[in-house]
């Protein structure tokens, strides 16, 4: 009659030796998690992370990526030659009174998106900021100016402009010409931003409608 209990303990034993060693630990005696691998690992075929998660620490968060021989590494901004958002600061100094215009960045437009993120203008010489558009019709007419990234499909880079549109920079020295700051958004393409097809609207010379939101969206 003593042989059940002896198999229900053996039973017990086995049960609580395999949750026991369910965590396993490679260079570690103490694994914190089901697997917990301490220094690198190497998997030559596919890697399946079916239910990765969302990460609780923000700071000290580790990104893998696929390089291009096909291994995997980890990401590391200090010594990677871009980041996936990327700012820039360009100072045109002494540009002339009426901005700049097809300025090129030399950045592809394959691996980058561009953006001007923000700009202002200083008087050459004196860095004042009373900085204001004169229009070429007079001063009854206030004249806008244009400050934009776009691609140019010939040289397939990005270009950027700042330009008024019929008329001149002036500062309180009315010959001196301008420095003019702008503050660059670069994006890499694949790897945080992804680029849509573009959407056009045909407005048919109404100003105010509804419109469906763009494919993808």
């Amino acid at each position: 009659m003593k042989t059940p209990k002896i198999f229900f303990w053996t039973l017990f034993l086995i049960a609580l030796n395999f949750k026991l060693s369910a965590q396993v630990g490679i260079n570690t005696t103490t694994p914190a998690a089901a697997l917990d691998v301490n220094g690198s690992s190497k998997t030559d075929e596919r890697l399946f992370l079916e239910n990765p998660g969302n990460s609780t620490v923000i700071r000290g968060s580790k990104l893998i990526i696929e390089k291009t021989d096909r291994s995997i590494v980890q990401y590391d901004i200090n010594i990677s030659k871009y980041g996936p958002i990327n700012y820039a600061e360009f100072v045109f100094r002494n540009s002339p009174r009426a901005g700049i215009a097809d300025y090129d960045t030399k950045i592809s437009t394959a691996d980058y998106t561009v953006s001007v993120q923000g700009y202002y203008f200083r008087e050459n010489g004196s860095n004042s900021t009373n900085v204001h558009v004169v229009s070429n019709k007079g001063n009854s007419v206030v004249e806008g100016f244009q400050v934009y990234a776009y691609k140019n499909t010939g040289t397939n880079t990005w270009f950027i402009k700042c330009l008024v549109n019929d008329g001149i920079f002036e500062g309180r020295n009315t010959n001196a010409n301008i420095d003019i700051y702008m503050n660059l958004i670069i994006y890499r393409k694949r790897f945080i931003a992804k680029e849509v097809n573009s959407y056009y609207i045909n407005m048919n010379r109404i100003e105010v409608g509804t419109l469906g939101k763009p494919p993808g969206f």
